[in-house]
């Protein structure tokens, strides 16, 4: 990010369907063009269009050197000359707006950035950066006409459009983000697109970030690694899904993993994994691929996000078939009382929510750094519960004015020790090496799945 430092007060009349602003707390490194500069952009479009309309280009170089010959081109014969700085910054501009998505190629490309927001034209762009919370950026659509037109790039290799007459999208794009867009009369124009993040967190990155401690997520690990089942619950953006992720560091990589989504959000490294993606469509919906996967031999199932009657019942039919050793799902809910009651309220009987064996609530807060005089949102798991001689009972929580989690005893360990054939005291010191292990592990999520397969199970992972 480099901050634009020339001021420019004139208005431009030439419209691209999108503009650099000289205000936004994000700044990008795209120089404010003339209107000149414009208007030659324009030209280039429609000779690029001419051009691709009579000849194949196979390759983005192929498109990029084209669209920069037809600069170099058209400023000749316009008797226009452009030094070699000009010719490649409006090169590069031309290809964002004649291929690309306009400015928001240059968001994509920062790793940094979870969320990205079109609000509207004449509005500036929103990103979300997990360091800094929402920030506006120096960059805004200026007509309907330039979103739809990205909206429908970004969604061409899914086969998807939007139209005025359907103005509304909701897709998961080819590399996994997820892109939701919509149009008058629905909004002014909107875009939201939330980042896959192609590497997951590891279990020492949370605890790096203060998600959660190492006691903690030496407890999960070894509930993970025994046959119990796990939901992640929490408020939206909390990170639910980045916790499963995390956890499936603990599951030995030779375990057959099924996994059952709506939208493809895991991630995980398990070479013997396999993801069924249900579609309304075409009519097959979650419930029916969690049928199909009790006839592929699962270890462990994970049932995507529960959002509904289906999909509730769909995962409590898994736990209750008892055909994977684990079963695990995300759902909102802010507290342990309030998934189980939203689970009741789908339709599920109280006797089978025994069947859970552990609830974890991570929430999305915000705290006030009274040095800064500004809030910043935190990610925390606040809760842990066990299911217990048919009792849901707390196992941490979070002290909000201690800033850590408060520890009860474990019946659901002493129970897995038994299973293990450990004794109470075994199981504890167990916790209590793993604890210690996961602090001295490598950070990155290859480097720590790596290690802990090879200190807990004597697996080799070999990255592919």
């Amino acid at each position: 990010m480099y901050a634009i430092t020339k001021k420019y007060e004139q208005k431009n009349s030439i419209d691209l369907g999108w503009d650099i602003l000289d205000e936004g707390q994000y700044k990008l490194e795209i120089p404010k063009i003339s209107d000149e500069e414009k208007e030659l952009i324009l030209k280039i479009e429609e000779r690029f269009r001419e051009k691709t309309g009579s000849e194949e280009i196979k390759s983005l170089e192929d498109i990029e050197e084209t669209i920069r010959n037809l600069i170099i081109e058209q400023a000749s014969y316009e008797g226009t000359y452009l030094d070699g700085e000009q010719t490649e910054y409006l090169s590069k501009i031309a290809s964002m707006h004649i291929y690309g998505f306009c400015f928001v190629d240059e968001l994509l490309e920062d790793k940094n950035i979870e969320e990205i927001s079109i609000i509207g034209v004449h509005k500036p762009a929103y990103i979300y950066a997990r360091e800094n919370g929402w920030l506006s950026v120096n960059a805004c659509f200026t007509n309907e006409h330039a979103i739809t037109d990205v909206v429908n790039k970004m969604a061409h290799g899914i086969g998807r459009r939007i139209t005025l007459q359907n103005p509304r999208l909701d897709a998961i794009l080819p590399n996994g983000d997820r892109l939701h867009a919509s149009l008058p009369p629905i909004s002014n124009g909107e875009i939201t697109i939330r980042r896959f993040r192609e590497t997951p967190y590891s279990p020492a990155e949370l605890c790096e970030n203060n998600t959660v401690d190492e006691k903690t997520m030496a407890y999960l690990s070894i509930l993970m690694q025994s046959d119990s089942s796990v939901i992640i619950a929490g408020n939206t953006a909390s990170g639910k899904t980045t916790t499963l992720n995390a956890l499936f560091s603990f599951v030995p990589l030779s375990d057959r993993v099924i996994i059952t989504e709506e939208t493809p959000e895991i991630n995980i490294p398990h070479k013997h994994s396999l993801r069924l993606v249900a579609n309304k469509d075409m009519g097959i919906s979650l419930q029916t691929l969690v049928y199909d996967s009790f006839r592929m031999r699962p270890d462990r199932i994970i049932v995507g996000e529960i959002r509904n009657r289906d999909e509730a019942n769909a995962l409590f039919d898994v736990l209750l078939a008892g055909q994977a050793r684990g079963s695990y799902a995300t759902m909102h809910a802010q507290s342990t009382n309030e998934a189980l009651q939203r689970l009741k309220t789908f339709g599920i009987n109280q006797i089978d929510l025994n069947s859970i064996s552990c609830i974890v609530i991570q929430k999305r807060m915000i705290k006030y750094d009274k040095k800064a005089k500004r809030n910043f949102e935190i990610r925390k798991i606040v809760e842990v519960s066990e299911n217990t001689n048919n009792r849901h009972t707390t196992v941490a929580h979070y002290d909000y004015k201690k800033d850590c989690l408060i520890y009860n005893s474990s019946k659901l360990l002493e129970e897995i020790g038994d299973k293990m054939g450990l004794t109470k005291k075994e199981i504890n010191d167990e916790l209590i090496q793993r604890t210690k292990i996961i602090k001295k592990l490598p950070k990155t999520y290859k480097q720590f799945f790596k290690g802990f397969q090879k200190q807990f199970y004597g697996l080799n992972y070999e990255d592919s």
